[in-house]
């Protein structure tokens, strides 16, 4: 529905065009009076927008009615036959190539790791590199904290009148913590994990301890539901205390969902993920981390007593990443989790592992653990299934018996290269109703003690016989599990802001070696970080790109320029696709600048060419006009969760979104150069809101792009994606795809606008833009004009141009910038 404009208010559009909804949001942002309550609304909400009236859906009324007969392909070209809509068959043709990527990393998996070598060396030396790149994939790489001694938590009375009568008559000397019974005490305790952050949970202390665990929850549970307490509780910790075992329950992120901020809906989990993926941290690794803090403990306090840690479901993924990085645990017992992970795209966000399926499986972290002692117990794990709601959806269902048995199998071949295959025990399948009340088989729990206390033999039916609940008198008071819950998560998101806080210092010393003395030092040494960005960051796939076998044909047929419909191949099952808008003119076309437009979130080539959309203006129409060839690529980023599926499956390869997307333009200026009517050294970037941080990375990596301009999306970028306080925040939102792991330590914006210098390099900024506030990008953009000024002495090559707008394209300075950069020719 078009909505009348009143004509007595300023409006940025000509009053011969209606006015939509969305242009009504625009001018909103415009005027005093709305501005306070609408600014951030609309604003953010054009952040995302692209053709977000007809999300999904094929603008086939954007072109032209032009006769079959008549559409004609570009000459050098075969004819574009296709019909229907090309964006989706690329998205789905990227989605098959991954899924074929994934599958064929098993293999590789498998065969690359490591053998008996003729020369010797131990296989402890042998996967030593493998688990320090592990440790990295998770985020092992702070300093823990070292302590001395356990730190017990303990409620005083009220009445301490009556608690000092007590004392003084010796009446409590044997107070019993939190709880015990004859076999065991149980204690609420802390220890000191990261300088900043504490670890909690239960203590639970025998009458004799002959070894330690360390019991991890799974995300439903509280460390006292692990003691019998609560609905949905299991007696785990009073089982392994009650054979002799030191017990420590750490409490772990809960899979609590709720709306944060009242925007995207997502877990605990994911919540603390977000941060933690740009800041080069995983909510895995912080729960290795207090593992591994409690085992640092457990050696000062029983030094000569072995060491178990054992979970069920995602207590049993934390327990398997545990077992893998720290060799001093002697065994693991992993319940409910076990098994392939190539679908570890469709878990549950907070488990995405950025290049995790280039060197690990569950097979190849089974193998890690070696020479300790690995049991696999394939009881079935928890079943979750989580809704979008703005925040990632996903499923997590406990492997079947037979698919964890093909993956133990797995690991079994590994080490049987090095005799090393009786250190995984493989627990049958049982339907015993007794065991419904346990998380972990008592089986599972039985001969995993026997691997580390041979001194005597349990069977199932021992430790059966260990799983009497404490009686519900012999509990003291429980704090809320609400309080603890917002406790340990809101004491881990303050310790991850600091870190936030302090990583543009982390950033400067990365950069120290960057030499800007001359041209050639500066082109030298700014290589090697090229190359970290092109293959740390954002992923780079080492695949031999096909023939681009270009197939065109005519769309558009306007008074000053035609435009064609462009399909080129890049890898198998992945074709670039765009429009190529040619001006006309009186002679031949040739060695004319082009400028590459590319459109935002959920956009499509046509919203920058015609229609008017509120956030283009015909842009890429506008520049034919002035004489340049513009190619309007689409990009990847269409169809909402299809997309977003696309960066999850991505990720685990050790690459990203951006990874096909820099592929799909390579072949695009490699087109692009060879084309008669493009002069091959003035091709330019030009992107909006999506396409803008598209302008930060494909010109950074594809140095035939000449410029770049980056509009409706430059600002401190590591702040919007990992900050819990600012409402601009990408945390808040539904775009769970946009975080990039371990970007926060090396690059933000003003990095990547380096690996684009010398080349000129602008931005674009509406002043009433919702991505971020004025001042964090002009905080950001001062760090690029010192680089290109005052470092690199060419002051001219770079701008900014604030204008009175939102989230649009202005088409002003940046035309200038074109203008003085390219110098078209006139139409």
């Amino acid at each position: 529905m078009l909505l009348t404009r009143p004509l007595d208010h300023p409006c940025p559009f000509p009053r011969s065009v209606p006015v939509s909804p969305i242009r009504w949001c625009l001018m909103l942002t415009l005027l005093p009076k709305f501005r306070s309550a609408f600014r951030m609304l609309i604003a953010c909400a054009l952040s995302a927008i692209g053709t977000c009236c007809t999300l999904g859906q094929f603008p086939a009324d954007h072109f032209d009615k032009i006769e079959p007969s008549a559409a004609i392909e570009l000459p050098g070209t075969e004819r574009l036959e296709v019909q229907g809509d090309i964006a989706s068959e690329l998205v789905s043709g990227v989605d098959r190539f991954l899924l074929k990527q994934i599958e064929s990393s098993i293999q590789t998996r498998e065969s690359s790791w490591p053998k008996p070598s003729p020369t010797g060396g131990s296989y402890v030396q042998g996967i030593e590199k493998l688990r320090a790149q592990y440790a990295q994939s998770i985020g092992l790489i702070d300093p823990r904290v070292e302590a001395s001694e356990w730190i017990l938590e303990r409620s005083l009375p009220k009445n301490l009148q009556d608690m000092a009568l007590e004392e003084s008559s010796g009446a409590s000397l044997d107070r019993a913590g939190l709880a015990s019974d004859a076999t065991l005490r149980i204690e609420r305790v802390r220890w000191p994990v990261l300088e900043g952050w504490e670890a909690s949970g239960l203590l639970l202390i025998p009458k004799q301890i002959r070894f330690a665990v360390v019991l991890v929850p799974d995300a439903s549970q509280m460390p006292e539901n692990l003691c019998g307490v609560g609905p949905g509780s299991s007696t785990d910790g009073l089982a392994l205390a009650r054979a002799g075992g030191l017990v420590v329950i750490p409490q772990v992120a809960s899979r609590h969902r709720e709306a944060r901020q009242g925007r995207a809906v997502m877990t605990d989990q994911e919540y603390l993920y977000r941060s933690a993926f740009v800041l080069g941290r995983h909510l895995l690794g912080y729960h290795v981390h207090q593992n591994m803090s409690a085992v640092d403990l457990l050696k000062k306090t029983i030094p000569d007593r072995p060491i178990m840690v054992a979970g069920w479901g995602e207590g049993g993924w934390i327990a398997l990443a545990t077992g893998a990085s720290d060799p001093r645990i002697d065994a693991t017992i992993v319940s409910g989790h076990f098994g392939p992970r190539e679908n570890v795209w469709s878990e549950p966000i907070h488990r995405n592992v950025q290049g995790l399926l280039n060197h690990f499986g569950d097979a190849q972290l089974a193998a890690l653990i070696a020479p300790g002692h690995l049991v696999v117990d394939p009881v079935a794990g928890p079943s979750v299934q989580i809704a979008g709601d703005g925040g990632a959806p996903g499923v997590l269902q406990g492997p079947q018996a037979s698919q964890a048995r093909s993956e133990f199998d797995r690991a079994e071949r590994m080490l049987a290269h090095w005799d090393l295959q009786d250190r995984l025990e493989w627990v049958e399948p049982s339907d015993q109703a007794a065991e419904d009340r346990a998380s972990m088989s008592d089986r599972a729990i039985a001969m995993a003690i026997g691997k580390i206390d041979r001194d005597r033999v349990l069977d199932a039916a021992n430790i059966f016989s260990m799983r009497t609940p404490l009686a519900q008198g012999q509990w003291g008071v429980i704090r809320s599990a609400e309080s603890r819950r917002l406790e340990w998560l809101n004491g881990l998101d303050r310790w991850q802001q600091r870190k936030l806080d302090l990583i543009q210092y982390e950033r400067d010393s990365h950069w120290k070696n960057l030499d800007t003395s001359t041209p050639e030092k500066f082109a030298q040494s700014v290589e090697p970080y090229r190359d970290e960005f092109r293959h740390q960051i954002i992923g780079h796939w080492d695949i031999e790109k096909k023939p681009l076998a270009p197939r065109t044909r005519l769309v558009y047929e306007r008074e000053k320029w035609r435009g064609y419909e462009v399909v080129l191949d890049v890898f198998d099952d992945v074709i670039a696709y765009g429009i190529l808008l040619v001006p006309k003119s009186t002679e031949p076309v040739t060695h004319r600048p082009c400028v590459v437009f590319q459109h935002g979130l959920e956009g499509r080539p046509t919203d920058t060419i015609v229609k008017d959309h509120p956030a283009y203006h015909d842009v890429s129409a506008q520049l034919a006009e002035q004489g340049y060839v513009v190619f309007a690529p689409q990009n990847l980023y269409l169809f909402t969760d299809r997309f977003r599926t696309l960066q999850r499956k991505s990720n685990p390869l050790g690459r990203t979104l951006f990874s096909t997307i820099v592929s799909q333009h390579e072949q695009i200026v490699r087109w692009l150069t060879s084309r008669p009517e493009v002069d091959p050294q003035k091709i330019a970037f030009y992107g909006l809101s999506y396409g803008g941080k598209s302008a930060m990375r494909i010109p950074a990596l594809v140095p035939e792009y000449c410029l770049s301009i980056c509009s409706a999306d430059f600002n401190d970028w590591v702040w919007k994606n990992a900050s819990t306080s600012a409402p601009y925040s990408y945390v808040w939102t539904m775009e769970y795809e946009i975080f990039e792991f371990d970007l926060g330590r090396k690059f933000n914006y003003a990095e990547m606008a380096t690996l684009i210098a010398p080349r000129p390099f602008m931005v674009e900024r509406g002043h009433f833009d919702g991505v971020a506030p004025d001042e964090r990008v002009g905080l950001e953009f001062a760090k690029v004009r010192r680089m290109y000024s005052a470092r690199l002495g060419i002051p001219e090559r770079t701008s900014i141009e604030w204008f009175n707008g939102p989230h649009t394209i202005h088409g002003v300075g940046t035309f200038e910038f074109l203008k003085t950069h390219l110098q078209p020719e006139s139409p």
